[in-house]
């Protein structure tokens, strides 16, 4: 979609700006940061908003719209922080090309949390304005008479109303469920297109480095983010190649999987062992013996002395120096959100080959927590929803491992340059369990060698 141009003055550039950066409500200090970071553009170029992030990273909005839509600063806020939230969920990362429906889910989802954290009606019309009626277009503002004596549609499409304005919450996957439910195709030719905010046109401005994720070509803004999101409740569970929330304990249920656990434990021997069997290191060794002298645990012998029989040899055991395999492996395992159906399989797969990890195993979201053998067999461990494979390599190059399997589906953003040279230079071998179809493009740049995992339906 394109836009003709107007010039904007420099006086009109100059007074959106600084009502843009004054708008944003106090309780929310983190976004005043964020916008420092941005430079503020009056443009006609998109139909509302958007944000653009990379090398220069920049906020446009298109001042006509402020002057019909926007005419308080409640409903200016809701707009720039709607904007921010985009970038802040990972939505600009997670669909290169996101659908008319995804568009619309994202929407849905951010202006609910708007919503309930601005529930002042100076605040929410701005959303209900742009609203439907009735109908999936109706969920992008608050149902009426929200929040005090909220009325919802009845069947599915109220229930997913309800679960986006309570505490409940709800997900991408509920909404474009309940578009399967409803049997409705949004359309990109219909009117109600219109009613999204932001640049939704897929042929937006989009800087970054080769595709990959642009906010690492802005490291101050990528780091702010981050922060912003470690300490922001809002969303229960995040999918995919994004930043995440704060991590929580999470508990999965193990299934038995034949195929995978045999992939695993040949992936795991492969690791520790490599092709000519691995190296060997001394270590105690636990012997069964017979000897002459008394043995507290051979109950046998101790019945017989009862009985009035001396024993002539007691069955104990000796420890002495042996010669093994070093057969142990650090083990990294993604427990994303987008990992929710393969973790009770290869959680069962890891437990049933715990002989040859390194304990304790760790688990890995943006963030690396330790997995002890008791949590794996409970199934629990600690996530923060999003994934980003750089906590990996620091990780390994802070514990200076040497040999370790990592297992993920490949959505995992990419290592920022300067933390891949430092893993180089770590030099740790390490081994990577790629789900059944998944990209595992990051791994060529570091020269892991990548195993497949079988299909879960094997």
């Amino acid at each position: 979609m394109t836009h003709a141009t107007t010039p904007i003055s420099a006086l009109e550039q100059r007074l959106l700006a600084e009502r843009v950066r004054q708008c944003v409500p106090l309780r929310h200090p983190a976004f005043g940061k964020l916008l420092q970071l941005l430079s503020i553009e009056a443009t006609d170029t998109v139909p509302t908003a958007a944000v653009t992030v990379g090398a220069r990273s920049r906020m446009l909005i298109n001042p006509a719209f402020v002057a019909q839509r926007c005419r308080t600063d409640a409903h200016l806020s809701m707009l720039v922080m709607h904007e921010l939230y985009h970038v802040l969920l990972g939505h600009t990362r997670m669909y290169q090309r996101p659908t008319l429906a995804a568009n619309w889910a994202f929407d849905c989802i951010i202006n609910a949390q708007l919503c309930r954290l601005h529930p002042e009606v100076e605040f929410t019309s701005f959303f209900s304005a742009g609203a439907a009626p009735e109908g999936p277009w109706s969920l992008i503002g608050p149902p009426a008479g929200w929040p005090a004596a909220a009325r919802y549609a009845p069947g599915a499409l109220g229930d997913v109303h309800r679960r986006l304005y309570d505490d409940a919450s709800t997900t991408t996957a509920d909404l474009f469920a309940l578009l399967d439910q409803m049997a409705v195709t949004l359309d990109v030719d219909v009117a109600d297109a219109d009613r999204l905010l932001g640049n939704h046109d897929q042929d937006a401005e989009a800087e970054g480095p080769e595709g990959g994720d642009p906010l690492q070509s802005d490291p101050d803004l990528m780091a702010e983010v981050r922060r912003i999101v470690a300490r922001w409740p809002m969303v229960e569970r995040r999918e995919g190649a994004d930043d995440g929330g704060a991590s929580t304990c999470e508990r999965s249920s193990l299934r038995r999987h034949g195929a995978a656990r045999r992939a695993v434990r040949a992936l795991l021997r492969a690791a520790a062992f490599g092709t000519n069997g691995g190296p060997w290191v001394r270590r105690p060794v636990e012997t069964d013996v017979f000897t002459p002298l008394p043995q507290a645990g051979d109950r046998r012998a101790h019945l017989q002395r009862l009985m009035g029989a001396e024993p002539l040899w007691w069955q104990g055991h000796l420890m002495q120096e042996g010669r093994q395999m070093a057969g142990q492996v650090a083990v990294y395992l993604d427990v994303s959100g987008s990992m929710a159906d393969w973790l009770p399989v290869l959680l069962d797969a890891l437990t049933e080959s715990a002989a040859l990890v390194q304990w304790p195993l760790f688990g890995f979201s943006t963030e690396v927590h330790p997995v002890t053998r008791a949590d794996l067999a409970d199934g629990r461990f600690r996530s923060t929803g999003g994934t980003h494979i750089g906590c990996v390599a620091r990780h390994l190059i802070a514990s200076q491992v040497k040999r370790a399997v990592v297992i993920t589906d490949g959505d995992v953003q990419a290592i920022p340059t300067a933390l891949a040279e430092r893993l180089r230079r770590a030099r740790p071998r390490v081994r990577v369990g790629l789900l059944d179809g998944c990209n595992g493009r990051f791994c060529a740049s570091l020269g892991w060698p990548v195993t497949a995992m079988p299909a879960l339906d094997r």
